[in-house]
């Protein structure tokens, strides 16, 4: 198993995807400061950092796993591994650990947008940021098992970033207009972004109907159930 870590963290480091998503996310967080000048807003939630992170981690998470299927680079790994839950591991735990250099460079670059465009803005921000930071991180576990899942099932990368991009703008918004209709809809997947937020804004709770504990449980619930789905239709996926 470790092997296969290094092997694929390796590869990783050696691709271009992994700067593109920093660039992308500050160039996101410069965009959020231009339709959007409040100070507060922008600093406790890292200028966007949760609805932004999600979308780099799903499409890098669906690439990484495509791109060794279209490069038949899948055949090398089968062969030098005699388990495939191996593979499928490495590569979530390396997402897992990409998204938490995400999350620490969106803390850097926000004391850096913070410095350049709010230097006289003195109200404490950083504890609600870590919060927030926090939050993303929990989510991030959840994010990459469910886009593993989707591309080892649907095969196609633009469709799993498509439902990603639905996840991180609309899911929210789908599951509390649900909620009136079903109350168990709670529970649904979609309901689990607001553990991005909800720990450092708990008002958020009218809205998850959910308490953050609850939450963090059932975010982590999920997380373990996609990675099994997941790694079920990976391993009888054809090469």
């Amino acid at each position: 198993m470790l092997n296969n870590l290094k092997q694929e963290l390796f590869k990783f480091r050696c691709q271009k995807m992994p700067l593109y998503g920093v660039i992308t996310l500050l160039l996101l967080m410069i965009y959020t400061y231009l339709t959007n000048h409040n100070a507060n807003f922008l600093l406790n939630n890292g200028f966007g950092s949760s609805q932004w992170i999600i979308i780099i981690l799903v499409t890098i998470s669906s690439s990484i796993l495509s791109m060794e299927y279209q490069n038949n680079t899948i055949i090398n790994l089968l062969y030098k591994t005699s388990h495939k839950w191996q593979i499928y591991l490495a590569k979530f735990l390396v997402m897992l650990l990409y998204s938490f250099f995400l999350l620490i460079m969106n803390l850097i670059f926000t004391m850096i947008l913070k410095f350049i465009l709010f230097n006289g803005y003195h109200a404490k921000f950083l504890g609600t940021l870590l919060l927030n930071l926090s939050g993303g991180f929990i989510y991030s576990i959840f994010i990459i098992a469910l886009a593993l899942l989707l591309i080892s099932w649907l095969k196609i990368n633009p469709l799993v970033i498509g439902i990603g991009l639905i996840i991180g703008f609309l899911g929210a918004v789908i599951s509390t207009a649900l909620y009136p209709l079903f109350n168990f809809i709670k529970w649904n997947p979609l309901n689990m972004i607001y553990v991005s937020n909800q720990l450092a804004n708990p008002q958020l709770m009218n809205s998850s109907h959910l308490n953050s504990s609850e939450l963090i449980i059932c975010t982590l619930l999920y997380t373990i159930l996609f990675l099994i789905i997941g790694y079920q239709i990976f391993k009888k996926r054809s090469v």
